[in-house]
């Protein structure tokens, strides 16, 4: 198996940094500026326990992290690939700089406390990011695959459940119980699951080298089978939701049981990872990781729903954050030229996913230990911290590389 030497990246960039954002790939300027935020969302625990920090990170630390560190991911990888998908004009560096410095602002305006502005930039990001996508599929040469309903549906969820979000800081007395608890899990939860399941579709059989089920013909209008598709992505996204419903009328196992069922049976259907046997490299490895997490996270909240917060951190740890470095990954590695370690071991990535895993254990485990919960969180973050390092440091450089698009 090849070795670390062969998973460095080569700086053999033929343009200037800038002038490969401009060429319509914002996950060069967006992917590092997520792992930046990422570290400091997670610093927050072990600055606290250790008293560097006064307040208590419970409101600022998940906004950071799904607000900042996955949204960075998740306009990084639409802004790349979707005006390719739609063969439309791609995203400009002005685009680019200014997605960049409204998630520097979100993040900045969250870790000095100012929740409720900072939930306002993002709302705004969001509806900035939606209307440039709209815009541009005015002029659309090919249709999205029909997996991509869930993103649409994911990027809904955060603008509905940020507006809930909003209303309650701003008057809290205007809403129920139940609806700040639907707006949370939108937010938190939805907005991150939703498209995961959808660009997971359409992206994840090429990690284990089996057929995907979402390639249609190129056409303007929808393809036979298209809507068949699209209606089952559908259904499967509106059982998430109804979960949501559920768990928020206090029916918390109907809520999180209905969840595990509608990712099962969506994954199983539409990314077949039982027939691709057990090869594939250290990236299909991952994927597998994050897979099962995501559904075990939630069948394990079935079974012990007192410790519901406990459970969601695989969902959250080993779920998305490592398939969202994994598919970040392919990414750098297929626009740099480096497609050939697809599918071979690399160590670098083993060594942020074993990072990332020993880091789930330790937050998991944490809430079994009262007397020394607080010190693991710190240890959690400090751990998750080292292997989004690792990544950083082996992997990242390559958003500096251009080579041929795989």
């Amino acid at each position: 198996m090849p070795r670390e030497s062969k998973d460095k990246l080569h700086l053999t960039t033929a343009q200037g940094y800038f002038q490969l954002i401009a060429a319509g790939e914002p996950y060069r300027l967006l992917f590092p500026l997520g792992a930046l935020i990422g570290i400091l969302g997670v610093l927050m625990w072990p600055l606290f326990v250790w008293h560097f920090l006064k307040s208590y990170p419970g409101t600022a630390h998940p906004r950071l992290m799904i607000e900042g560190f996955l949204t960075c991911f998740v306009i990084g990888f639409l802004g790349t690939a979707l005006p390719r998908l739609l063969d439309v004009p791609r995203m400009t560096l002005r685009e680019a700089l200014g997605f960049a410095s409204a998630l520097l602002g979100i993040a900045g305006l969250h870790f000095t406390g100012y929740t409720a502005a900072g939930d306002q930039l993002f709302f705004m990001t969001l509806l900035v990011l939606v209307f440039a996508m709209a815009f541009r599929s005015i002029f659309r040469k090919d249709t999205p695959p029909p997996a991509f309903l869930l993103v649409g549906l994911g990027i809904l969820s955060a603008l509905t459940g940020d507006a809930i979000q909003i209303v309650a800081k701003i008057a809290p007395t205007t809403l129920t119980g139940p609806a700040t608890t639907m707006g949370r899990l939108l937010l938190f939860q939805g907005y991150l699951l939703l498209p995961i399941m959808g660009i997971g579709a359409f992206l994840l059989p090429r990690f284990f080298g089996i057929p995907g089920r979402q390639s249609f013909p190129e056409s303007t209008g929808l393809p036979p089978g298209w809507k068949r598709r699209a209606l089952f992505a559908l259904v499967c996204g509106m059982v998430v939701i109804a979960s949501f419903v559920l768990e928020a009328e206090g029916c918390l196992r109907w809520g999180y049981g209905l969840r595990a069922a509608a990712i099962l049976l969506y994954f199983y259907r539409e990314v077949p990872v039982h027939q691709a046997g057990f090869g594939g490299g250290t990236l299909a490895l991952n994927i597998r990781i994050a897979l099962i997490s995501i559904p075990c996270g939630y069948v394990l909240m079935v079974c012990w729903p007192a410790r519901a917060i406990s459970f969601l951190h695989i969902v959250f740890i080993t779920g998305f954050s490592l398939i969202t470095l994994t598919v970040a990954t392919r990414v750098i590695l297929g626009h740099s030229g480096q497609s050939n370690l697809f599918r071979v071991s690399i160590r670098s990535l083993l060594f942020m996913a074993s990072f990332v895993t020993v880091a789930m254990f330790t937050r998991v485990s944490a809430d079994w230990m009262p007397a020394l919960r607080m010190s693991h969180y710190a240890y959690a973050a400090l751990v998750w911290i080292v292997g989004v390092i690792i990544w950083a440091v082996l992997i990242l450089p390559g958003v500096r590389v251009t080579g041929p698009d795989e």
